[in-house]
């Protein structure tokens, strides 16, 4: 899952490093702030913070840990997100965004060891927005639908296991999302969203649900996002 996230994060790199050259070279020197770009393909991508709500992974967590080292509920968590959009009418777009947040814990217990638990999410999504645009700016409004896929890697260093646990459901998407012009092409991007992800109880290869004392985790999560990045406009 580790080297999953970290092949995300390059890939999101090597786009923003080819958005980034391909409109310096297109654009040379001009400084002109770009028009409105009403029937255009997008592409972007960036990183975002997120305040994320896991009760149930978080119920189950506290099963684990020692007494006086109890987590809250809202925990912050990583997003990596790029996508692609393409206008359907003068006000509408409609696309397709790829979303993949992670969270890790270290879990003291009482004489156990340690419990390290790793979590990620995958998160393809369709959306629609409502856009209003001006001379060098874009806002948009919508959100989206789509399923989304998760897993737990815990590890024990008192019992010496390394075991894998996944999950999958649908997630739901509503953003605000703010753009403006570096240039004709490359737009700078914000978005502020809210995620709600229904996930199942994560289980591992041999069908063992993911559970302490009771206890089931579940990835099913509610959280409140604020992303950063890049768009390009063809």
């Amino acid at each position: 899952m580790k080297k999953r996230c970290a092949g995300f994060v390059a890939a999101m790199l090597v786009l923003f490093l080819g958005v980034g050259t391909s409109a310096a070279q297109s654009e040379g020197g001009s400084s002109g702030v770009s028009m409105l770009r009403t029937s255009s393909l997008s592409v972007y991508a960036g990183m975002g913070v997120g305040l994320a709500d896991a009760p149930g992974m978080v119920n189950y967590l506290n099963t684990l840990a020692d007494p006086s080292q109890q987590l809250q509920n809202f925990a912050t968590a990583v997003i990596f997100f790029g996508g692609a959009a393409l206008p359907v009418s003068d006000s509408w777009e409609a696309g397709l965004e790829y979303a993949y947040l992670f969270k890790s814990y270290t879990i003291p217990t009482y004489g156990a060891g340690t419990y390290t638990v790793f979590y990620d999410l995958t998160m393809p999504t369709a959306t629609a927005h409502y856009v209003i645009g001006g001379n060098g700016y874009f806002l948009k409004f919508g959100g989206g639908l789509g399923y989304t896929g998760g897993s737990v890697e815990q590890k024990s260093s008192f019992y010496g296991t390394d075991t894998t646990y996944t999950s999958h459901g649908v997630g739901i998407k509503a953003d605000a999302i703010g753009q403006t012009a570096f240039d004709e092409h490359l737009y700078a991007y914000i978005s502020g969203a809210l995620r709600w992800d229904l996930m199942g109880s994560p289980k591992d290869s041999r069908g063992d649900m993911l559970q302490n004392h009771g206890q089931s985790a579940s990835l099913s999560l509610f959280a409140a996002e604020l992303e950063f990045g890049l768009t390009y406009y063809f």
